[in-house]
């Protein structure tokens, strides 16, 4: 397509167009575009405004419509121009914006707002152009029950921007059968989860019913779900208060989620903040995690992941696995955990497998690690959830370095392993860590294979 540009120091064209989302769902005759040109003899040169683009077979429409003035300013309102220019926009490349408002949420809280979601969505997916946006607003409370959001969609890039907080029903309002997630998107490449707005899972509801008679909620939802999403992008919105896990991420490759809050209080079960599975090129960073669970945990089919400037606590630390569960063939690869620092967390460093796996983990490192006041600063843990089957996952290749802090238990590394000779280089680089209040620690080490350097404290008996 051939474009006309028009320089600004000639003219300054200023247009007022409704909300373009809106553009779907009212009729045309509601939609006045106005359009002012501004002829500016003074001024030789108005930098700070670009130059104005239009695709040529919108020129002679434009051109016929300008009023040159002498030494004055002229306006002039264009109503066909202006919806000629809006197309244009969308074809140049501009964003198209689609609030859930203008599809019928009201954000009062408990109306139920899913069917506008679901069709801002259906609009934003749907749109011509380079990339699209679905808008959240501040300042209101959206109740959305659970939502599948599917791919593919025809912008290039789409954008869900969470400004205001999405909450979720409380766990007796769920229909049988939609526990697995609250809300999901699948098979949407090119996605940006952003905003800084709040994810309201309402877990509250749910884990006090976790019990194992027949009144007692046996699942529960993870709050987002996201599958088969490449080029994935989340950052800055709030997951509060997860039913079960707060986000989870599989079959997806080029993600990276950064500058996000995750909280749940420490007695919340399984509520993980971040899962990753079946991924590949993954970056998780500048994040505060706080669970009843794992902040972060890596499982099988992961490669390429990588875990920078983290602070977890409450949870159970940062966790690959766990892994060959039910005899099941497990691999993770190339996982970089670090500048992390743990805060009263039950674990911090930890890699866990099931007795019985096949498969491997291997070439892991952790450096810059700080504890403060973890339960078990240090874990490789082959015999998760205790079992009696011979074998497991072997794990190789992993690397600790400038790891120091403070362990609330006399034990601060525990490498236990199974007598199959499994863990095999296992290298410790410069490491401190003592107890809480200054007290002695010890280092267990069971079927451990591996070297250390630099100072070593507690020593490590089974790694020369």
């Amino acid at each position: 397509m051939d474009f006309v540009h028009f320089p600004t120091w000639t003219y300054m064209l200023q247009w007022k167009i409704p909300h373009v989302g809106a553009m779907h769902r009212r009729p045309s005759s509601s939609i006045s575009p106005a359009f002012s040109i501004v002829k500016d003899r003074a001024s030789s040169s108005l930098a700070f405004l670009p130059p104005l683009t239009v695709p040529q077979r919108g020129y002679t429409n434009l051109t016929a419509s300008l009023h040159r003035c002498g030494m004055g300013v002229c306006t002039g309102v264009f109503m066909l121009t202006g919806l000629a220019l809006a197309c244009c926009a969308v074809a140049a490349g501009w964003d198209r914006t689609f609030s859930v408002v203008d599809y019928g949420a009201r954000g009062d809280g408990w109306t139920d707002d899913t069917k506008a979601f679901e069709a801002a969505w259906a609009a934003a997916c749907g749109a011509g152009g380079s990339s699209a946006s679905m808008v959240v607003p501040a300042w209101k409370v959206f109740l959305v029950g659970a939502v599948r959001f599917h791919g593919p969609c025809s912008p290039g890039r789409i954008t869900v921007e969470i400004m205001g907080v999405i909450t979720a029903p409380a766990a007796g309002a769920w229909r049988e059968g939609t526990t697995d997630h609250w809300l999901m998107f699948e098979g949407v490449d090119r996605l940006t989860v952003t905003g800084n707005g709040v994810l309201d899972g309402k877990g509250w509801s749910w884990w006090a019913r976790r019990c194992s008679d027949n009144d007692c909620v046996k699942a529960a939802p993870t709050a987002l779900k996201l599958v088969n999403c490449n080029h994935l992008e989340l950052s800055h919105f709030t997951s509060r208060d997860s039913p079960q896990m707060h986000i989870t991420i599989g079959a997806s490759r080029a993600v990276t989620l950064q500058y996000l809050t995750i909280t749940a209080p420490a007695y919340s079960r399984n509520t993980d903040g971040i899962n990753i599975g079946q991924c590949d090129d993954v970056r998780i960073t500048d994040s505060t995690i706080g669970t009843g669970d794992d902040c972060i945990a890596i499982i099988s089919g992961s490669r390429f992941v990588t875990v920078d400037n983290i602070t977890c606590g409450p949870g159970h630390g940062v966790s690959v696995g766990s892994l060959g569960k039910n005899g099941a063939w497990a691999a993770v690869e190339h996982i970089d955990v670090k500048n992390v620092r743990f805060i009263n967390t039950q674990n911090g460093a930890r890699i866990k497998s099931w007795e019985g796996g096949e498969g491997y983990a291997e070439s892991i490192s952790f450096t810059n690690i700080e504890f403060v006041n973890v339960d078990n600063p240090i874990l490789i843990d082959q015999f998760y959830r205790d079992g009696v089957t011979p074998g497991a996952v072997a794990i190789r290749n992993i690397t600790y370095t400038n790891v120091k802090g403070t362990s609330s238990q006399q034990t601060a590394v525990a490498f236990d392993c199974s007598k199959s000779g499994s863990c095999t280089e296992i290298h410790v680089n410069s490491m401190e860590i003592k107890g809480s209040f200054g007290q002695e620690t010890v280092a267990r080490c069971q079927n451990a294979q591996g070297d250390t350097s630099g100072y070593v404290y507690p020593k490590i008996p089974c790694l020369s």
